[in-house]
């Protein structure tokens, strides 16, 4: 299975499906999967707390969020 190729035809899948594979997908991971972050992950998500923590006016609701995410359609 080449998985770069399985990518990009996924990527060309509705958003419905591609989301119904992302549940799938994610549906297939034992309990106790080991889900920590990696440490460049860690870093990023410390970088944007850090920086939301620093002007917390520059967060978007999730209303506008989901406005942006239903205008895409």
């Amino acid at each position: 299975m080449n998985v770069e190729q399985t990518i990009l035809e996924i990527a060309t899948l509705p958003i419905d499906v591609r989301l119904r594979l992302v549940s799938a997908i994610w549906d297939t991971l034992p309990q106790d999967a080991d889900l920590t972050p990696s440490a460049l992950q860690q870093a990023e998500l410390d970088r944007r707390l850090s920086e939301h923590r620093e002007d917390p006016g520059s967060a978007i609701s999730h209303e506008e969020i989901m406005r942006r995410v239903k205008s895409r359609r």
